[in-house]
């Protein structure tokens, strides 16, 4: 069976969003950024207290925005400390994430070392 939203490519974003930010606020930012946007990419947005996660996709067709929020506690790992972790040796707005790690992120698990070589510990 085909997924209808299968991303190739997951990017999160180092830079907390406004969550009331729509398709259009997301995009513009993502081109400003990277020039342009890769089909089947997701591109992944949350907000400053890590509560709330929104999910850009362009399918190959069109734009796909889905808003994810858990009903007991924050998404792991999204906090302060991460970014200065990711942002310290790399001045880009956001990073690379493999599909195990898009699968707990959204799930609110530890996700910063499934599917590595090497770890990398957040301290």
């Amino acid at each position: 069976m085909n997924r209808l939203i299968n991303p190739q490519q997951i990017w999160l974003s180092t830079t907390p969003m406004d969550m009331r930010s729509g398709s259009n606020k997301l995009l513009a930012f993502i081109l400003e950024k990277h020039h342009g946007i890769k089909p089947h990419c997701a591109y992944l947005f949350y907000n400053k207290t890590g509560t709330r996660l929104k999910v850009l996709i362009h399918d190959g067709l069109g734009v796909w925005l889905c808003s994810r929020t858990l009903d007991d506690s924050k998404f792991h790992g999204l906090s302060e400390r991460l970014i200065r972790h990711h942002s310290q040796s790399n001045q880009n707005t956001g990073f690379a994430i493999n599909q195990q790690q898009f699968n707990a992120l959204i799930s609110g698990l530890a996700w910063h070392n499934l599917g590595k070589e090497i770890l990398t510990p957040v301290i």
